[in-house]
C-alpha cells in the first residue's frame, strides 16, 4: 500500500488529480453499495407494498359503494330463481311425468326394454330423478322419442347414450338404445325443513 502512494507522489500533478478522483469515486460507490443501497431496496419495497394496499383499498371503498346495488341484486335473483322452481313438478306429478315418457316411447313404436326408476339425487332446492330406459327400434323410432321428449313442458335431460350394433329385419334396422332421462322436481320448503332436520340427528349419532 506506501510503495501504491509512494509511487502516486512521484507522478505528474494531472496524473495524482486523476488517480485521487477516480479513487474517491471507487471509495463513494462501496460505501453506497454498503450504506444506502440495501436502504433503498428497503424504501422501494416499502412504497410497492403501500402502492398495493391503496389498490386494495379503492376496491374495498368501490365494493362498499356498491353494497346496497348488490344486495338488490341478491333479492331479485332470489325471486327469480324461487319461480324457477316452482315450474318443476312436485312430488305428486312425477308418476304422471314417468308414465308420458313411457307412454312417447311406445308411441314412437319402440318397444320398451327397460324403465327403470333410479333412487333421487337430493339438491338444495330441487332433486335429480334418474330412469333407467333401454329401447329398441329404428334409427327414425329412437330420434322421433328423443325429439317428443325434448318437447315436453317439463324438464327432461338425456344422457349417458348407447347404441348397439344394427340389426336388419323387414321393416329395416333395428338397434338397441340403453339411455339415462333425467327430469327434476320441486323440493318444497317442508321437505328441505325435514332434510335439515335429519342431517341434524346423523351428526349427533356421529359425535
Amino acid at each position: 500500500m506506501m510503495a501504491f502512494i509512494e509511487d502516486v507522489l512521484d507522478r505528474p500533478l494531472g496524473q495524482k488529480l486523476i488517480i485521487w478522483a477516480v479513487s474517491a469515486l471507487l471509495v463513494s460507490l462501496l460505501l453506497w453499495a454498503q450504506m444506502y443501497s440495501p436502504k433503498l431496496q428497503k424504501y422501494s419495497d416499502i412504497e410497492e407494498k403501500i402502492l398495493s394496499l391503496k389498490t386494495q383499498l379503492l376496491k374495498e371503498r368501490k365494493l362498499a359503494m356498491n353494497l346496497d346495488r348488490y344486495k338488490e341484486e341478491v333479492k331479485k335473483l332470489d325471486i327469480k330463481l324461487q319461480f324457477a322452481l316452482q315450474e318443476l313438478p312436485d312430488k305428486s306429478e312425477i308418476p304422471e311425468l314417468l308414465s308420458s315418457i313411457s307412454g312417447l316411447a311406445k308411441d314412437s313404436g319402440l318397444e320398451v326394454g327397460l324403465f327403470k326408476v333410479n333412487a333421487e339425487e337430493l339438491d338444495e332446492f330441487y332433486a335429480r330423478v334418474p330412469v333407467e330406459i333401454s329401447v329398441t327400434g329404428t334409427y327414425h323410432q329412437i330420434a322421433s322419442f328423443f325429439d317428443q321428449v325434448g318437447n315436453l313442458p317439463r324438464i327432461v335431460n338425456i344422457g349417458n347414450i348407447q347404441l348397439s350394433k344394427p340389426v336388419k329385419k323387414s321393416d329395416g334396422y333395428h338397434l338397441q338404445a340403453n339411455l339415462v332421462a333425467t327430469t327434476f322436481r320441486y323440493i318444497t320448503p317442508e321437505e328441505q325443513k325435514q332434510r335439515k332436520e335429519l342431517e341434524k340427528r346423523r351428526r349427533k349419532r356421529r359425535r
